[in-house]
């Protein structure tokens, strides 16, 4: 996009005076002055640099009055470069001697003016001062600003912005190809009452924010309200057309397939804000599109690349072109590569399609780490539940307590165990999700498919907080994660209260992951080994953590596959390879003081683990396996591998 002249208001120009002048020398060959004496013309220099300190685009002609020969013509030029050029700051330095004759001095001075979207643009000039029947003055003309200019002459600014850099999949597919859409904005100078009612109406933006915006911009800019994908524009064409001060301007992004497609994590980029401008760096200008979530605002600065600048030499009559005084070619982003697998993102938004409850997916590579895919839901949202939910697990937090367990030696999977309907442990009551889960004398084994939780926490007796805590840790819940975004990676504390923990075995209590650290427990029953999981493989990649006991990595995997075989995830017991899972139904007090609950699956198949989270479903077996079982018909067979 290229925008031929930048309109916005300039900050006060900063300058910066050189250390103490030299004497000057006389070209006349006079009588030279004093040692201790001003050179002549030297003070209204030193005033000069100190007024156009202060000159911007609402410089007064006062502020230079007395200093310059033409101080409304130098108020005239200085604030119409420094609206034209966007400059939002000036340093000068003094250099050379000052060189005087008895009428005139002169000295050389270096200009770096910081353009708004651009950078800093250095040259040199020269200020000349002379003295009339009074005083001395400075002698203004345009060349004064810039050698190159003349009262026929102006300079004008070209800025370009290049093409976004792509977010790419493991295999270097872009996730975010360029896409054709409409940017919709408005001309100040248009706008008028209607044009904010119609647009509520019809695009849901808020129409205060939106004339604050106007109420700031120059008259003739573009203000961005929103960026539409073509087949929604469409039907919104001729009723934008007719709201008085539109704006319209064809372009492209990168854009992913859907708006709801990876959004939480890949992001948006959009009219920029006050914070996605902060965010996007002194390069970027509020007419740009910026980053606005995930990675496209983590990472904006890499993605967007610099801009580009001509400042051309014009001859005001004609507006030919006679130089470039400065000519930056843009400089196009770098890519940004990731673990995400198209194929299975693909399946993941498949999977969470249907839903009307917030539902998360992750899937993730368990021999190492890598996240597949990361699907949130429903409809567009960029909120990454997937990665930042801080949720109870329920008993799919079984999985850490039945490995702690094992690892004390005492307990096997067949080993007989009770599990009554309800049960008290130290005074506080227990109850299964419903009566008669199991048949008489059960095994761990059976009660762990059944998720019985008064099996369980009828062991909090026999497990320290300590244990339970350290069993946790080897699975990788509350690891340190660097993901390139923020990500949960769950906390599980070392509870010596004994009710406290006994409702952690069955995760309440005080445990909380998120779905991806529970998708990193599944993975690491999987591979038999813990890991930090890994999206950015250039930027941050993944840890190997824990290596898990061989033994209790074995009955790790057997109880995670009776669970599918002849317990709560009957459902996903597939044709093909096989499927390893555990369910859970987490309860969560409501605002009302109502008790609601969520539904979890986790497991995995082959080298894929995966994690589901159904917020208010009623239970993992009959909301979240629903979701699995979509997800897994969907995945690419090759994925298993």
């Amino acid at each position: 996009m290229t925008a031929r002249r930048v309109g916005m208001a300039a900050a006060a120009v900063t300058a910066t005076l050189a250390a103490v002048l030299s004497a000057c020398t006389s070209d006349s060959g006079g009588p030279q002055p004093p040692d201790d004496a001003e050179p002549p013309g030297q003070g209204v220099i030193q005033d000069f640099a100190a007024a156009w300190r202060q000159a911007g685009a609402d410089a007064e002609v006062a502020a230079f009055r007395g200093i310059v020969d033409r101080p409304k013509a130098a108020v005239r030029d200085i604030t119409a470069l420094v609206e034209e050029l966007a400059i939002t700051g000036t340093q000068i330095t003094l250099t050379d001697d000052l060189t005087c004759s008895d009428d005139d001095c002169r000295q050389h001075a270096d200009v770096t003016h910081q353009l708004a979207g651009v950078g800093p643009w250095s040259y040199q000039t020269l200020v000349k001062a002379a003295r009339d029947e009074t005083q001395w003055r400075v002698q203004w003309s345009p060349g004064t600003f810039n050698p190159d200019l003349t009262e026929v002459t102006t300079l004008v600014r070209e800025r370009t912005v290049p093409p976004r850099a792509a977010i790419l999949d493991r295999n270097g597919i872009p996730l975010t190809p360029e896409r054709a859409i409409v940017r919709i904005g408005v001309q100040p100078s248009k706008v008028r009452p209607a044009t904010y009612d119609g647009l509520a109406s019809l695009l849901d933006i808020n129409a205060a924010a939106l004339r604050d915006t106007v109420a700031s911009a120059q008259p003739n800019w573009f203000v961005p309200v929103i960026d539409l994908r073509r087949p929604a524009y469409r039907p919104l064409r001729e009723s934008l057309q007719q709201l008085p001060g539109i704006l319209l301007d064809s372009s492209q992004r990168p854009l992913a397939p859907t708006a709801e497609w990876g959004r939480a994590v890949l992001g948006t980029v959009g009219p920029a804000t006050s914070d996605s401008l902060k965010n996007a760096g002194p390069l970027a200008l509020p007419t740009d599109e910026v980053g606005s979530s995930g990675l496209q605002y983590a990472y904006q600065r890499m993605l967007a690349g610099r801009p580009g600048s001509v400042i051309a030499l014009v001859e005001k009559g004609s507006g030919g072109v006679l130089n470039r005084v400065l000519s930056r070619p843009p400089r196009r982003g770098q890519s940004l590569a990731t673990t995400l697998d198209v194929d299975a993102q693909d399946a993941a938004e498949r999977a969470v399609a249907r839903a009307t409850d917030t539902t998360a997916v992750v899937v993730v590579k368990a021999s190492t780490g890598e996240i597949l895919a990361a699907a949130n839901g429903p409809g567009a949202t960029s909120y990454n539940t997937a990665f930042v939910g801080r949720y109870a697990p329920g008993s799919t937090f079984k999985v850490v307590s039945a490995a702690a367990l094992l690892a004390q030696g005492e307990l096997t999977p067949g080993r007989l165990v009770d599990c009554p309907d309800t049960t008290v442990v130290d005074g506080k009551s227990f109850k299964n999700y419903e009566p008669g889960i199991v048949g008489p004398r059960p095994t761990f084994a059976d009660a762990f498919a059944a998720s019985c939780n008064t099996t369980m926490v009828e062991f909090a007796d026999d497990l320290s907080g300590e244990a339970l805590a350290r069993a946790a840790e080897r699975l990788g819940v509350g690891a340190a994660w660097d993901l390139g975004l923020p990500a949960f990676s769950g906390s599980a504390p070392a509870d010596t209260d004994l009710v406290t923990r006994a409702a952690d075995m069955i995760g309440q209590g005080r445990v909380e992951a998120s779905p991806l650290a529970m998708a990193m427990v599944a993975a690491a029953v999987d591979s038999g080994v813990s890991r930090t999981p890994t999206l950015l493989p250039d930027l941050q990649p993944g840890l190997r953590l824990t290596e898990l006991e061989p033994t209790v990595h074995a009955d790790l995997q057997r109880l995670m596959r009776l669970v599918v075989t002849e317990g709560t995830a009957a459902s996903l017991d597939l044709p093909g390879l096989p499927v390893y899972a555990k369910t859970g139904t987490a309860e969560y007090e409501q605002d009302s003081g109502r008790i609601g609950t969520n539904a979890w699956l986790i497991g995995y198949r082959g080298d894929i683990a995966f994690s589901v989270l159904v917020e208010n479903g009623s239970s993992g077996s009959q909301d979240a396996a629903p979701v699995v079982a979509a997800l897994l018909a969907g995945l690419p067979p090759a994925l298993y591998g």
